[in-house]
């Protein structure tokens, strides 16, 4: 069941989706403190392996350096190029692009080129600046903040599962990257309810699952939708695959968000992550991850079954991403033209607690200003972004929004049952 029974108000404004002042401070308070998953190890698998990627308006470089995993700030200490703009790539000499400067593992110079030229060498001055790098399984998670919790402290109760997850028995199928026409907060509010799936997945999921099948687990860092897998001919087949390669169905679907931007969903056959960051007030960019179930069991049977249940599930992944895609270029222009704030139904609960934590988060506690009466009308729950009244005197919090705002704060599990 869900945990509200009654529909909620849209926190987040349509301005909070085109502002550059609302990119600026999202970059600021949300990504910089954040953990942020950029890859596998199956990317960075030998000496030499990097990728690069723009995380807050910040260009981060990520390298296998002899078997360890580094992150730098992908700028050159000596006339600030990037060390290289190729989105990845192998190079066993850690170097920049444009005067050939060598870089060690910590940051430090190794080599510089006509290096008595800078005698006397301002050798503090000369170094890159590192990130924070944790792995998780095989997930490789930077951090831009110098100090803050630790990655297990970050992913909480989920830290088990994505140390699972990423790891034997799976193995990493494929990964994707795009680029989208809208504000990231887009493709991530899309992933949290399943009341678009009857007009954007028709074909391949069909109806949105009962109430009566749904459980949400909402918590101020993190929610949880788990519902039960269907039981088509097609998945009775996929589940004979499972056990065949000698592990046991549990006939869920899961799918988890660690806010800001972390979505992860899972089924017997396999593991998806998806981050998503802003490259602009009203684009974005998502990074998809899918590991598939290989197995444990030695012969052909069980890699004709592994090879097969890659092929199928990177398929259908595709196509239901696909299917998400075709809509965000059209909600990004209905964000920056729309005179409404929005409302959000009960199977909408999870987008509402993601709002949450972006607007206590880019907020300093003030009440946002009463809607004309022609836009907002008079409904209990139109109160404003922090709970308090939409009037401004801090007297009137909708119950549902203290209903979750106590049970967040408390780390609860909230299921009406």
């Amino acid at each position: 069941m869900f945990v509200h029974q009654s529909q909620l108000r849209h926190l987040l404004t349509p301005d909070k989706y085109c502002s550059d002042q609302q990119h600026r401070i999202e970059a600021e308070r949300l990504f910089l403190p954040a953990w942020h998953f950029v890859g596998t190890l199956a990317d960075l698998a030998r000496h030499g392996d990097f990728l690069t990627l723009d995380l807050a308006d910040r260009p981060v470089l990520v390298r296998n350096i002899h078997g360890q995993i580094h992150a730098f700030l992908n700028v050159c200490a000596h006339r600030h190029c990037l060390l290289t703009s190729k989105p990845q790539g192998s190079d066993p000499d850690f170097r920049c692009q444009y005067h050939g400067w060598e870089y060690t593992s910590e940051g430090r110079t190794a080599r510089i080129p006509d290096a008595p030229a800078f005698r006397p060498f301002d050798r503090e001055n000369a170094q890159l600046h590192k990130y924070r790098v944790a792995l998780c399984g095989e997930a490789v998670f930077v951090s831009l903040a110098e100090e803050g919790p630790s990655l297990a402290d970050y992913l909480g109760p989920n830290y088990e599962l994505w140390a699972t997850s990423f790891a034997p028995p799976f193995r990493q199928a494929v990964k994707w990257s795009n680029d989208f026409p809208c504000n990231w907060k887009i493709p991530v509010e899309i992933s949290l309810e399943s009341y678009h799936i009857p007009c954007i997945h028709p074909e391949t999921f069909g109806d949105f699952p009962d109430e009566e099948d749904c459980e949400h687990e909402l918590n101020e860092k993190y929610t949880t939708f788990r519902t039960p897998d269907g039981e088509d001919w097609l998945r009775s087949l996929g589940y004979l695959g499972v056990r065949l390669l000698g592990s046991t169905p549990t006939h869920q679907y899961v799918h988890h968000h660690t806010h800001p931007n972390l979505l992860f969903s899972s089924m017997d056959m396999y593991r998806l992550a998806l981050s998503t960051v802003p490259t602009s007030p009203t684009t974005c960019r998502q990074m998809c991850w899918l590991y598939t179930l290989r197995g444990a069991k030695p012969g052909i049977l069980p890699a004709l079954i592994s090879r097969l249940m890659r092929r199928f599930v990177a398929k259908e992944a595709k196509q239901i991403l696909l299917e998400d895609m075709s809509i965000f270029a059209d909600v990004q222009r209905g964000m920056k033209s729309s005179v409404r704030r929005g409302v959000l139904g009960t199977r909408e609960e999870r987008v509402y607690v993601f709002q949450k934590f972006v607007a206590d988060a880019c907020s300093h506690g003030e009440s946002e200003p009463r809607e004309d009466a022609g836009q907002g009308g008079s409904h209990a729950s139109d109160t404003a972004i922090n709970g308090r009244s939409a009037a401004g005197n801090g007297s009137s919090v909708d119950a549902c929004a203290e209903t979750c705002s106590d049970a967040c704060a408390n780390g609860g599990s909230l299921r009406n049952s």
